[in-house]
């Protein structure tokens, strides 16, 4: 389970991908936490580093970001973490007129995949996610912002990155032709994001500048929900080269835009 959506919740181009980006979630607020265990910090979970993480020290606990101000904010996204391994619910609340309010009530989670969670959108101060049940987790990235929706769904020749495995094998063989086993050296999952036919203006507005995607990708991770209306599948990960400048593809002025990324947690 890695999209969760608000009961109620009704999608608008539900094909197509929203991304969470640097230039999209907040940042600068200010990170409280109900406990926290020895040699873990609070203020970890907000940033994109997936080695350093917040853990409570007991349970139920919360994690809270005051943003400083009222900011619009429609997702929750958490990555780096293993709340599905240690039997967590979770619940993600909104403060709204001098008390919390639920976006997701309390939520089951079965496995440790990075989770995209959309909601209505909101414009409040503060925002935090509220664990219950099962032993303390590790949280390495909690997000709240704005989603970008992209002007056109995948078609042909996408790989999702849970199909898209690239894995280093050294085999061993005996002199006589006998099978001895296999080692995997390393195994990740790098994927292509391609987009076609995106009008220049949708591109300026959205791709461009230093809150658009193009800027937050060559110095930030990203979250992608590829269909989210259809397939539970979240990428989390961070570009592996340049990003290259979108390119007029036809005589109608329309552009193309991609990028290629290794999406984190896949093993």
């Amino acid at each position: 389970m890695t999209v969760l959506t608000a009961s109620g919740y009704s999608w608008t181009d539900g094909k197509f991908a929203r991304v969470a980006h640097a230039g999209n979630w907040i940042s600068g607020g200010t990170i409280s936490a109900s406990s926290t265990a020895t040699d873990y910090s609070a203020d970890a979970a907000d940033t994109s580093l997936t080695y350093e993480k917040w853990k409570p020290s007991s349970l139920a606990a919360t994690w809270e970001n005051n943003f400083g101000g009222s900011e619009d904010y429609d997702y929750c996204c958490i990555a780096a973490h293993n709340l599905g391994t240690q039997g967590c619910t979770l619940e993600v609340q909104t403060y709204d007129t001098g008390s919390w309010t639920d976006l997701i009530t309390a939520t089951a989670i079965t496995d440790d995949s990075p989770l995209f969670i959309f909601f209505p959108e909101q414009t409040d101060t503060r925002a935090r996610i509220r664990i219950t049940v099962g032993s303390a987790p590790e949280v390495g990235v909690v997000k709240f912002g704005s989603a970008l929706k992209m002007q056109r769904p995948f078609y042909q020749g996408f790989s999702p990155s849970r199909m898209a495995r690239q894995t280093s094998i050294i085999g061993n063989v005996s002199e006589g032709g006998e099978f001895l086993g296999r080692t995997t050296v390393r195994s990740s999952s790098n994927v292509e994001y391609q987009w076609n036919n995106l009008t220049y203006t949708w591109v300026r507005d959205n791709l461009d500048g230093k809150a658009g995607l193009i800027q937050s990708l060559e110095t930030e991770p990203f979250f992608l929900a590829w269909r989210p209306s259809e397939t539970e599948d979240v990428d989390f990960g961070w570009t592996t080269g340049p990003v290259q400048p979108p390119q007029l593809s036809g005589p109608r002025d329309l552009m193309t835009f991609g990028f290629q990324a290794q999406v984190y947690g896949y093993e």
